[in-house]
């Protein structure tokens, strides 16, 4: 009878500890649990100049100016008073994502010679904003890139007729059939809600 006593006696204490038992270890369970999500990172794809840009940075040479046509001078080539231009175009249109761009021009190339840039624009009337001395800058929406729009830089170069500066100006102009070189590097980066561009303010 004593025994059966002691039975009754322990039973609820053994329930309450096997109930606490269980909670501490569903809770030890819980905070060591970890959820795992899948996220796909979104993908970009930009062609400059029809080039798969590799990486984020790239840097060229533009050796072709669209020159002017003169009836004194041969199609497809340049003399002092001809002026021209050239482009470059940033094609997007693998990118999942809203881009910026920066594109800067070494026109350091340019020094001693009668050789200047005119101005430099986007085409079609878009707007485009000085960066930096010789950078220019840009956001293409993923709403545009979705709708296969591109950019494109033009640069316009004036070459007038100064006698000093016949010798550089002819060593430039008959290399390689009047090829015109300037380097230019081109950066794209991704573009987050809000973020803008600051222009240039150093004259």
């Amino acid at each position: 009878m004593k025994k059966k006593y002691w039975l009754i006696l322990l039973l609820p204490i053994f329930l309450i500890f096997t109930f606490f038992y269980l909670q501490y270890t569903f809770g030890l369970f819980e905070s060591t649990r970890t959820d795992t999500t899948s996220t796909d990172i979104a993908k970009w794809s930009v062609k400059v100049n029809e080039d798969n840009l590799e990486g984020s940075t790239s840097t060229f040479t533009i050796n072709r100016v669209n020159w002017s046509t003169s009836t004194n001078v041969k199609e497809g080539k340049a003399a002092p008073g001809s002026s021209g231009y050239f482009d470059i175009e940033i094609d997007p249109n693998g990118a999942e994502t809203s881009i910026r761009y920066d594109v800067t021009f070494d026109f350091s190339v340019l020094e001693g010679t009668s050789f200047s840039i005119d101005r430099i624009i986007e085409v079609d009337d878009k707007p485009i904003v000085r960066s930096a001395e010789y950078t220019y800058s840009n956001i293409i929406s993923l709403e545009d890139i979705e709708d296969g729009e591109t950019d494109t830089i033009r640069v316009y170069v004036l070459w007038p007729n100064i006698e000093a500066n016949n010798a550089s100006d002819s060593e430039i102009a008959e290399s390689e059939s009047g090829k015109f070189k300037i380097p230019v590097e081109v950066s794209i980066t991704q573009h987050f809600e809000g973020e803008t561009i600051t222009p240039y303010n150093g004259g």
